[in-house]
């Protein structure tokens, strides 16, 4: 018996051997192209919706812009849509995570009142530089 055959036979029998990646999934090119050109209108959207002023709501409009674009990258081009369940609760567990976090901070914002006198009152500035006197003893 050889070396080689004993240590291809200890390397399978831990289950070492051929990668057992479960199933398989190939994408079309077609697939690709439609979210291509989808990521693509959403760009065009985005620029367009960025031309007008919304007010307030230009924020919200631009971000939701911005998720469906990342959802689909997430989907298809990172093959979540096809990947197991754990893999996609961990997706959607981070961004619920990501909301929480700007859920707080803008509650942080919204909560501060901007019309305080701390806020508005400005400390006085005298309108002339003052040189320092130069010391009269001489010691330079």
């Amino acid at each position: 018996m050889s070396d080689t055959a004993t240590a291809t036979d200890a390397h399978d029998a831990h289950g070492h051997g051929e990668l057992e990646m479960g199933h398989i999934h190939v994408s079309s090119a077609a697939m690709f192209f439609k979210v291509l050109v989808a990521l693509l209108f959403l760009t065009f959207i985005t620029v367009a919706v960025s031309r007008f002023d919304f007010g307030s709501m230009n924020m919200l409009i631009a971000m939701a812009i911005a998720c469906v674009k990342a959802s689909l990258v997430i989907a298809f081009f990172m093959h979540v849509k096809w990947d197991t369940a754990i893999n996609k609760i961990v997706f959607l567990g981070s961004f619920l995570f990501l909301a929480l976090l700007f859920v707080f901070t803008l509650a942080d914002l919204l909560t501060r009142r901007l019309d305080h006198e701390m806020h508005t009152i400005k400390s006085p500035v005298d309108k002339e530089w003052v040189q320092p006197k130069p010391q009269a003893d001489g010691n330079h």
